[in-house]
């Protein structure tokens, strides 16, 4: 750390350099910043005055000119407008070791949960470990005052952040560590211990490149404007994979070259029941033993395919829906920071029988907006309602979902057992868009691991894309590699919480699940279990049709079903038949449709629909 610190004390700014940033900062944030009236409200910042005092301090050595127009992006507390500083800072400020909490009737632990020991170098120090102080200050001080640092939306966000970040720190988004070495002070087996751990900087591979999605059919809208990702939190998750689970980083590895075009089990995924995959960076499919049964567990670590390859990861959950059991499903999005929008909403419809409703954008209204939407062909359907603000003073443009309800509802319902959407305070941006659509078209309970998801409402574009798509517009080129990320349209949501806003407020869980220390050491033991206890409280339902050959005028099909007790058949919006049905094999002979059609079958239990497929004819 004294190492970095020197070398980020050298100037390599000129003062052009730093007006431009300054400048483009305050366009993009008066201008274009959806969020602007939302956060002076709720968290008393004035970004734009800040901004114009750091124009007039030109004397400010330069790490300090970095560190206040990050604190600048910090201070809005949202993960999705940020201040990426120039590529000469790249790396990670690591101290070998992850914290995370848990609760028991004594009240919140901090314990080391995974060891990096090529740096730690403490054999005290394991997984396990309860720390007491950090740096003199006991523990629930220091998390404390760490999340006050930290652009999290609400207080489950800052802290679930500021834990994270006192032991592993993406140096161009995030301020640097203070001190050159921390001292612990731990409780193994009731022993205390003490140790001082330095702090390094490592290099990282390059982030997130430009990527352009292969989207879904029908959807024509660029991948790049289609981004909701809280970039800090898809970079530290790599890290960690890399650091604290090699055997996951090799597969990968193995899987980007090629070599895995039909999945294979090593044999630690054999004894864990984990099913093997094609997209193993973004998914991980098991069965987990409960006391209330066996269950699948698909846990999404990232809705962002860093390959772009959208259409590929929607087809793999598909497949794993396919072979999981029908028992019931745990789905598991913690630590997920968003993504791909269309990858998120397009699996909704994989879960529920009914029409799934994308959630709405809006522009804030502003000249810049206005002209922006003239210029960008893409957002041309907000257009006219900026332009109406003139005469209406409305604050936000009309809310638009940024695709169509048909290419989200294309596929149909895939899994018709239960289901439960496990999340936590680092679920951000595409995931807090997942979970809301989850709970909006009630598909099943939440079950949250802290009080709020991370709460990141928007549609999110990087200064270059924007300067891309805003042609002749006030957007210049950034010095140094530098970069900002601006949170360009809001998210809404429907249902029940129809225009509700997810910024800051995220989504609340319908059940609470407090982490236990076997939840940590254990592989959420206790997380499961309760999860699994909302599943057992579901019905299992199967609707599960085939087609025969059309004989003369009619189609037969043999329709699989399991708690139903009536199907409705449609060919488009055209009803066919209403018949009755009961568990098991069901042959229902039906008027052929014209060739090519996609057949909709309803299940019902009574008047309540709770069962779909389509059915392509050939």
């Amino acid at each position: 750390m004294p190492e970095f610190r020197a070398f980020a004390t050298q100037r390599s700014l000129t003062d052009a350099g730093r007006r431009t940033l300054v400048d483009q900062a305050e366009i993009l944030i008066e201008g274009l910043y959806v969020h602007l009236p939302l956060k002076r409200a709720m968290h008393a910042v004035d970004p734009l005055q800040r901004l114009r005092l750091l124009r007039h301090r030109p004397a400010l050595p330069e790490d300090q000119f970095h560190a206040e127009l990050q604190r600048i992006f910090l201070g809005l507390c949202d993960l999705h407008t940020n201040y990426i500083l120039p590529d000469r800072y790249r790396g990670f400020a690591f101290l070998g070791v992850l914290i995370e909490q848990y609760e028991d009737d004594a009240g919140p632990h901090w314990i080391v949960s995974k060891v990096f020991d090529h740096l730690v170098g403490d054999p005290n120090l394991t997984v396990g470990a309860e720390l007491t102080h950090w740096n003199g200050m006991p523990i629930a001080i220091a998390v404390q005052r760490n999340a006050e640092r930290e652009a999290g939306s609400n207080r489950a966000a800052r802290i679930a952040r500021g834990l994270e970040n006192m032991t592993l720190r993406p140096v161009r988004m995030s301020l640097p560590p203070d001190e050159d070495w921390v001292e612990l002070r731990y409780l193994v087996d009731a022993t205390a211990h003490q140790t001082r751990i330095p702090w390094r900087v490592f290099e990282t591979a390059d982030e997130l490149a430009a990527a352009r999605a292969n989207l879904p059919a029908g959807l024509a809208v660029p991948g790049a404007e289609l981004i909701g990702l809280d970039l800090r939190t898809d970079v530290v998750r790599r890290a960690k994979q890399t650091l604290f689970a090699p055997a996951v980083a090799k597969e990968v590895a193995r899987v980007s070259r090629g070599r895995a075009r039909v999945p294979r089990p090593t044999a630690a995924q054999s004894v864990a029941g984990v099913l093997p995959t094609s997209r193993p960076e973004e998914l991980l499919a098991r069965t987990v033993d409960t006391a209330h049964g066996t269950f699948g567990h698909l846990r999404i670590f990232t809705f962002f395919m860093s390959d772009g390859q959208v259409g590929a990861f929607v087809e793999e959950v598909a497949r794993l829906l396919s072979v999981l059991p029908e028992e019931g499903l745990i789905l598991d999005v913690r630590g997920n920071g968003g993504g791909y929008l269309i990858a998120a909403e397009f699996l909704l419809q994989f879960l529920t029988p009914h029409r799934v409703r994308p959630e709405p954008f809006q522009f804030i209204n502003t000249d810049s907006t206005a002209d922006l939407c003239r210029r960008a062909t893409d957002f041309g359907p907000w257009r006219a309602s900026i332009e109406e603000s003139v005469e209406t003073a409305a604050q936000f443009s009309a809310a638009l979902p940024l695709y169509s309800e048909d290419i989200v509802n294309s596929a149909g319902q895939l899994y018709h057992g239960p289901v439960v959407l496990v999340t936590d305070a680092l679920c951000y941006s595409a995931t807090d868009t997942f979970a809301a659509g989850f709970q909006d078209n009630g598909i099943g309970p939440v079950l949250g691991v802290a009080d709020n998801t991370g709460a990141g409402g928007a549609n999110v574009l990087t200064h270059d894309a924007l300067r891309s798509l805003w042609t002749k517009g006030p957007l210049r080129a950034l010095p140094g590699g530098a970069e900002f990320r601006v949170a360009l349209r809001r998210s809404l949501r429907v249902g029940a919480r129809f225009g509700q806003p997810v910024e800051d407020l995220g989504v609340l869980p319908d059940v609470r699940h407090r982490l236990t220390r076997r939840d940590l050491l254990e592989g959420n033991a206790d997380l499961m279990e309760h999860a699994a206890e909302l599943l057992a409280a579901g019905t299992v339902r199967v609707l599960s049709a085939t087609a025969g050959p059309v004989s003369g005028a009619e189609l037969t099909l043999t329709v699989t079903t399991k708690a139903l007790s009536s199907i409705d058949i449609y060919a488009g919006s055209r009803p066919l038949l209403t018949t009755a049905v009961e568990d098991g094999d069901n042959e229902i002979t039906l008027p052929a449709p014209a060739a090519g059609s996609t057949l909709r079958l309803e299940g019902f239990d009574g008047n309540d629909l709770v069962a779909a497929q389509l059915l392509p004819l050939s």
